[in-house]
């Protein structure tokens, strides 16, 4: 169903990536990405950085594979990856404030996930369904700093909402 790898960096990884987190720019988006709204906090507002992949000579992706592999036993054949960070004032005033909307990611992948770097909280979380319509999560995994959670992309997930 979905799985977890608590500490997936190592503390000075995790250092670094904070400064990654900190000091990378930052584009203002929304979710879902494939749908046209009539302006961003109509969605879920987010703000990413640029795509990462295999190809990308950057830090972040050097320690995300490595840890990856050694942690999950999985080998990584593609990447697509970034930073992503929400603003509560910005999701507030968004019409899906509160509202559970799972979805499934594109199934150009065979894995979905987050590390979670500055909550610890179960309203902060990743919400996993069984199906799209289902208006209960089946299970709630809490944001903790540097806890991974991955899932098979087709799985119907959200983030939670608090």
């Amino acid at each position: 169903m979905f799985n977890i790898i608590e500490s997936f960096y190592s503390k000075d990884e995790y250092g670094h990536v904070l400064f990654y987190f900190v000091n990378e720019h930052f584009f203002p988006k929304y979710q879902p990405n494939k749908i046209l709204f009539s302006g961003r906090k109509k969605a879920y507002p987010c703000y990413e950085t640029p795509v990462l992949n295999l190809d990308t000579d950057h830090e972040i992706v050097k320690y995300f594979v490595k840890n990856f592999e050694e942690k999950s036993k999985l080998k990584i054949k593609k990447l697509e990856t970034f930073l992503r960070k929400t603003k509560k004032s910005e999701l507030k005033e968004s019409p899906i404030w509160k509202q559970k909307r799972p979805h499934v990611d594109p199934p150009n992948w065979d894995y979905a996930g987050v590390i979670f770097m500055n909550s610890n909280s179960l309203k902060d979380g990743t919400e996993i369904y069984n199906y799209e319509s289902d208006f209960e999560p089946t299970a709630i995994i809490g944001s903790k700093y540097n806890r991974c959670v991955f899932y098979e992309q087709q799985k119907p997930h959200s983030p939670s909402m608090d």
